[in-house]
């Protein structure tokens, strides 16, 4: 078995069979494996065929596809024929031509290394069950360079992949949901400029990785594709019916024509199509080439991908900044935005602007300190950012202050309590005391005798706190769990999903990146 020396390496998938179960080699190993092969072919002349071999050994064996000679491996034997493994590249398939290998060749590893991707039982099922699908994908990672990360060290290798910095997944779903091919990627990366900025307006969103946007110049093209498909009266029927192919059809729901992409093709005439201009998929029928304007505009909506580079691998707290995406998004539906193209293709990757603020910024997930967990729907959590942390570090240093007489409400103040210093807002006088907010403790409130002039760089230093809830069920999660975690030197990642000023926002927390969730779940 193999071990591993790197995590990450630029490889070629040498065979596939599929998603589960796939090769790949090394970039750096090009050359040894073109100076192995080379050498073999000198057997071709030579007599040196085998007369008696056993499963597991290594071998020169002829594949008959091209005639050429590679390493091999027994796996088994049936009368005359071999079943063998070409160790440098993984397929297999009988042979009854083999030759004894070379020592020369024979003391280097096998560079064929058996792999498996991470996260993709969905795709695995839809590609084992649509040949056509599996042929694309076949040709096309049987064509490219990737950059393959591993995830653990023994074979066969967990691995995440990425082509043109996008993770494989996303132009899988890409054929299997908009029928976006490889060639069509290609054609669709040419419509927008890197660094491109649009004004439009946003429409609706599945997820971070796929939402939909409509720029100022749409109407004009939605216009004049509208125009043609409802005028047009000559159409060339199509001739080739293949997953990805573009077409003008007929919609069997409203009996309307569209420029779509097919994504299955049925045998009743009638095809499961993705409408490009509306970002949805239907059953068509009645197919016709799209030419001339129809085949060369742009969809008038706008398929997104949001650029956000700070977030963790961690696939959980994705999930709940995807969906803190979408519930935010739905807060701007009228607003203006304004979108930076980072990424051609797609989706096209962009930043977005809205009202000024950074919608990748806004969503991130946000250093907390979680206070007054009473419940598991009732938490305060106070956000740890570094000017509080700086206020803190600050106080802890500070040995006196002076007295203040007469405090006033809405005002800024120091405030000793149990021997330390901290930010403090009047909330209620009494004779003798008074009631004050912490403001950096969850605004926790204490009663002291006396407040403090804080150094005038300190009052202005913004809080925020905010009144949150797990939205979880106390009969399967434990209060007594979460209370033990919930300390005031623990910073947990918190991730708003829902938005709720009144009822308090509904978030998920993350500790070391592990969702809060499982760590309090009951036994």
């Amino acid at each position: 078995m193999k071990t591993m020396e790197v995590k990450c390496w630029n490889a070629y998938i040498s065979y596939f069979y599929s998603f589960k179960n796939f090769y790949i080699q090394n970039k750096n190993d090009q050359q040894i494996i073109q100076d192995i092969a080379t050498s073999l072919q000198y057997l071709e002349n030579e007599g040196s065929m085998l007369v008696s071999v056993m499963p597991g050994d290594l071998i020169a064996a002829k594949y008959e596809n091209d005639g050429l000679w590679y390493r091999a491996k027994i796996l088994n034997i049936e009368e005359n024929a071999y079943t063998v493994q070409f160790i440098d590249y993984g397929n297999s398939e009988l042979s009854s031509n083999l030759k004894t290998l070379p020592e020369k060749v024979a003391c280097h590893h096998a560079m064929a290394y058996h792999c498996m991707l991470d996260d993709v039982e969905h795709e695995e099922y839809v590609i084992t069950t649509v040949n056509d699908i599996y042929d694309i994908i076949f040709d096309f990672l049987g064509s490219i360079e990737v950059i393959v990360t591993f995830l653990n060290n023994e074979e066969t290798y967990l691995v995440s992949m990425k082509w043109d910095d996008r993770c494989i997944k996303i132009l899988v779903n890409n054929i299997i949901s908009y029928g976006i091919t490889p060639k069509t990627y290609e054609t669709l990366k040419a419509i927008d400029q890197s660094g491109a900025k649009m004004v439009g307006n946003f429409i609706y969103a599945q997820s971070i990785n796929e939402f939909y946007v409509e720029t100022e110049d749409s109407k004009e093209i939605q216009n004049k594709i509208e125009y043609i498909l409802e005028n047009e009266t000559v159409w060339e029927p199509l001739t080739e019916y293949k997953i990805g192919k573009m077409a003008i059809a007929k919609s069997i729901t409203d009996n309307r024509w569209y420029r779509v992409r097919l994504l299955m093709i049925h045998n009743e005439g009638e095809c499961t199509c993705y409408f490009i201009d509306y970002g949805v998929q239907d059953k068509c029928s009645e197919f016709y080439e799209a030419v001339g304007y129809l085949k060369t505009a742009p969809p008038f909506i706008k398929l997104c991908s949001l650029h956000i580079p700070t977030i963790s691998e961690n696939k959980k707290l994705f999930e709940c900044v995807s969906k803190s995406f979408t519930d935010e998004m739905e807060q701007y539906k009228q607003n203006k935005m304004i979108l930076t193209v980072i990424k051609t293709g797609e989706p096209t990757v962009v930043e977005l602007i809205v009202d000024d603020f950074n919608v990748a910024k806004l969503i991130k997930p946000i250093p907390v300190i979680v206070f007054n967990a009473i419940h598991l729907n009732i938490l305060t959590v106070q956000v740890n950012c570094p000017s509080r942390r700086a206020v803190m570090d600050e106080l802890s240093t500070i040995k006196t202050l002076n007295p203040v007489e007469e405090p006033k409400y809405c005002k800024m103040y120091g405030a000793l309590v149990n021997d330390h210093w901290y930010r403090a807002e009047l909330k209620n006088k009494f004779k003798g005391s008074m009631d004050i907010m912490l403001v950096d403790m969850g605004c926790r409130v204490v009663n002291v005798e006396q407040l403090f002039e804080l150094p005038k760089h300190l009052e202005n230093v913004k809080y925020l706190t905010l009144r949150c809830s797990l939205g979880l069920d106390e009969k399967y999660f434990s209060v007594f769990k979460l209370k033990e975690i919930c300390n005031i030197k623990t910073e947990f990642m918190m991730v708003v999903i829902e938005s709720n000023n009144i009822d308090g926002h509904l978030i998920r927390l993350f500790l070391n990146d592990e969702d809060v969730a499982i760590i309090i779940k009951k036994d």
